[in-house]
């Protein structure tokens, strides 16, 4: 069937399931890489010997440094968007996060057995967060 202005195909990444799957995804990327951080004097979560070492990006291909660039970025918007929700959603899904990267063995004290509940609340709370500071994800 012919028609003057054709319907808008709106396409969905193939490798994500749904828009919470992207959300959980994003919610842990931005867990390890916190995890990876430490911003205390004199207790660095790296060796001290090689503290000053960094490859050279001479050899990452333009696409790799811009991609780097933006993952940085886009992990201190969800930072700002952490410390902008409430303390309970917030540990909410740092247990979560604890869980899917190792063993479940990590419990939330305050929610208890209401675990999922709280973190499907915290995703509410934090979503408008994230897209007010501009993350896609």
């Amino acid at each position: 069937m012919y028609c003057v202005k054709p319907r808008e195909v709106t396409r969905r990444s193939a490798l994500v399931t749904s828009e919470d799957q992207a959300l959980d995804d994003l919610l842990f990327a931005w867990f390890c890489w916190e995890a990876q951080y430490s911003g205390e004097k004199w207790y660095s979560n790296r060796d001290t010997t090689c503290g000053g070492s960094a490859s050279s990006r001479q050899w990452m291909s333009t696409d790799d440094i811009h991609e780097a660039s933006v993952d940085a970025w886009q992990m201190q918007q969800v930072a700002a968007a952490m410390e902008a929700i409430s303390g309970d959603h917030a540990l909410a899904i740092r247990v979560e996060c604890r869980n899917r990267r190792g063993p479940g063995v990590w419990r939330n004290p305050r929610a208890g057995l209401r675990q999922p509940l709280a973190y499907a609340a915290a995703k509410v709370a934090i979503r408008p967060w994230i897209v007010k500071f501009g993350v896609e994800y």
